[in-house]
């Protein structure tokens, strides 16, 4: 029996060990808290131009208080069918002229304030866009990309609860015109997104010997609710607005993510290169084959989410540890430099 336990012995030697360190991989790489606040700053209007909407009003928005937001009434001064829609307004006018329309001022409740733009699906997601993500989930694989097929949600929609759940703190850029060739000159709006994932579910379906990002991707981040995104729309006055932009991500007011939008890896040039090369490729959504670009084209509206960087909870060693994941009644809340916040219960 000797040999027996000293077999029993070191299994559970490996066992216990082996547990340990993906406890302690798991640990926050941010030792911070914040007490829970609703507060954003704007961008100045000679940098970018910042947009909310109720369902009677398109707002320029000149500032962010704990309850709402305050703006130039756009719908009041230009009209409700010339307003109705923010690209086709902002192709007609440009920036310079937005930016000088005076009027009245509103004010609006953020409950009150629903999607700035129709958004155009599906939407183009970057995997592994930074390098300290990357590595912690131990790809060596360069950045790659998956179609999103959630559709999206309030900033401050709940989001359903599926064990191994996932958080990802994401800047999205939305062409203004549609992208019909990966040469073309394109100006992006910001919008800011949690990519949340079903951790479980993407290793269930994940196929190595498939690209990366063509398995498990789609059906593990496609989910309802798994896409909320900003009340606020930014266009920028010039295209590097973005790179200074740092996104924080926190959980039950601890600090979970922080990070700076300039270092991604792909830039959105890249991505959409990318994406139009690998159009023909054929992605799953379980049993279901799914397109990157079914339009062919990269429609003006369509979310491109630029990918997240290091932070989040899954780690190859530890999808056996749910409790180490979201759980029902934790608050998510991600904010970004003049893209405001969202706040999600986990239901």
């Amino acid at each position: 029996m000797r040999p027996v336990k000293i077999v029993l012995g070191a299994l559970a030697l490996l066992l216990g060990g082996a547990i340990l360190w993906s406890l302690w991989i798991s640990r926050p790489i941010f030792d911070e808290t914040r007490e829970f606040a609703l507060t954003a700053s704007v961008a100045d209007p000679l940098e970018a131009l910042t947009f909310a909407r109720t369902p009677d009003a398109l707002i320029r928005v000149t500032s962010i208080g704990d309850t709402g937001v305050t703006g130039i009434d756009l719908t009041a001064v230009i009209g409700v069918d010339e307003t109705s829609d923010l690209l086709q307004l902002y192709s007609v006018l440009g920036y310079d002229a937005l930016a000088g329309v005076d009027g009245p001022s509103v004010t609006a409740a953020n409950t009150a304030l629903r999607a700035p733009i129709e958004y155009t699906a599906p939407f183009i997601a970057a995997g592994t866009n930074y390098a300290e993500h990357a590595e912690e989930v131990l790809l060596d694989d360069p950045p790659f990309l998956f179609p999103k097929l959630s559709a999206p949600t309030r900033w401050d929609a709940p989001v359903h609860f599926v064990p191994r759940l996932d958080y990802e703190a994401e800047l999205a850029m939305v062409p203004l015109t549609d992208i019909e060739d990966p040469g073309d000159a394109v100006e992006y709006g910001l919008v800011l997104c949690n990519d949340f994932t079903d951790r479980w579910t993407l290793i269930r379906e994940l196929r190595l010997s498939k690209p990366m990002g063509t398995t498990g991707f789609a059906s593990a981040k496609g989910r309802e609710t798994f896409l909320p995104c900003g009340n606020l729309f930014v266009i920028p006055r010039t295209q590097d607005f973005h790179r200074s932009i740092e996104l924080r991500l926190y959980v039950n007011d601890a600090l979970r993510q922080h990070f700076v939008a300039d270092d991604m890896i792909l830039k959105v040039g890249d991505i959409v290169a990318q994406a139009f090369a690998q159009q023909d490729w054929i992605y799953w959504r379980g049993e279901e084959a799914v397109e990157l670009l079914p339009h062919g084209t990269i429609p003006s509206g369509t979310l491109i989410l630029t990918g997240t960087a290091g932070g989040v909870v899954f780690k190859p060693a530890n999808i056996w540890a749910q409790w180490l994941y979201l759980e029902r009644g934790d608050i998510v809340r991600t904010e970004a430099d003049g893209l405001g916040y969202l706040v999600n219960e986990i239901r």
